[in-house]
């Protein structure tokens, strides 16, 4: 452990407490340092809060803030990354695994936070990261073998983004998120004489069913959180334009007091449910049968980037990482950057 520039060797378990900090060793309290403090293990890996983790524990007072942060090398980070992006796969899909762990790392570059104290969060909001606990030798072997291998468009790393299922076809960028239409994350067919490489994922093809009361109560709730206000009672729903992919555009929604179109990917938040959560996707469409609503979709994700099963599928008919990175982000190279 090192506190203010000097190292100290503490053996067993060292329990902090914040505000301030405070470190003890069993019943012996040891200092209250000034920051920041930095843990790293003899052997092994160092652990918090019962998980293992590679590299260092480090703690940081930024502002009256204290940050406790896992320093640890890209590669070590990614080990910890794919088995939870990509999950636990058979040996015949490793080059499923090898793509994901270059747009993993291509992510990790190209989203780096420049002015804070820490670069990643372990989370959906960037990438999901469970340290050593959740490695696996094939997901490790991966990283391994791509070792420094980032996705580049003109020099320059790219937002390598991804997705689970894209039902049969990815999505144009700027049809999910405010912005420009970049290069690399164009809308590709994802087929093969005519099969969708991602037909075997489990969100391929789903249906939620409402009664009508239900349905138009639902869309009343939702479009008052987009509006922040009551729109009173909904009258009809109907999509007005859809994206070359076939994805919801925007939705106008017909109310007592007016009519409201929803667009891009606020459509999605406008069915979502409080038990059932947000649609699995916007490639969707409505039916109406009687009392009953159905609104049946395919695909799971804003549907941007690499279809994660439908590169394993890809990986399983025999494609390399490479031609995966380079069927999903059109135009892109591959640069071994270390």
């Amino acid at each position: 452990m090192e506190i203010d520039g000097r190292k100290t060797e503490l053996k067993g378990e060292v329990n902090l407490k914040f505000h301030p900090l405070v470190i003890w060793k069993g019943k012996k309290r040891v200092k209250n340092p000034r920051y920041p403090v930095r843990f790293s293990p003899i052997r092994g890996f160092v652990h918090l809060n019962g998980r293992a983790y590679r590299g260092e524990i480090v703690v940081k007072n930024v502002g009256g803030d204290v940050y406790v942060i896992n320093e640890v090398k890209m590669e070590d980070y990614l080990k910890g990354v794919v088995p939870l992006e990509m999950g636990y796969l058979r040996e015949d899909l490793i080059e499923a695994l090898k793509a994901q762990a270059v747009a993993a790392r291509t992510y990790a570059v190209a989203h780096i936070r420049r002015n804070m104290p820490y670069d990643m969060v372990p989370t959906v909001e960037d990438q999901v990261y469970g340290g050593v606990r959740v490695e696996s030798p094939l997901t490790n072997r991966a990283v391994e073998e791509t070792r420094g291998v980032v996705a580049v468009y003109r020099g320059k790393p790219i937002d390598a983004k991804y997705h689970s299922t894209c039902g049969g076809r990815t999505e144009d960028n700027e049809n999910v998120w405010n912005g420009k239409p970049v290069p690399y994350l164009r809308s590709v067919r994802d087929s093969k004489r005519g099969k969708p490489f991602c037909r075997f994922s489990p969100h391929f093809n789903w249906v939620r069913v409402y009664s009508k009361e239900e349905f138009f109560s639902l869309i009343r709730k939702n479009l008052s959180e987009i509006i922040g206000e009551d729109p009173g009672r909904v009258r009809w729903v109907r999509i007005r334009k859809r994206t070359r992919s076939g994805r919801i555009k925007e939705v106008e929604v017909a109310t007592a007091k007016k009519r409201y179109r929803i667009d891009k990917d606020r459509a999605r938040r406008l069915f979502r449910d409080p038990k059932k959560g947000s649609l699995k996707s916007t490639l969707f469409h409505i039916e109406t049968r009687g009392n009953k609503i159905y609104i049946k979709g395919r695909g799971f994700g804003h549907g941007v980037g690499m279809c994660q099963f439908g590169a394993m599928e890809m990986a399983r008919e025999g494609y390399s990482y490479k031609q995966i990175l380079k069927h999903y982000y059109r135009g892109i190279r591959l640069k071994k950057m270390w």
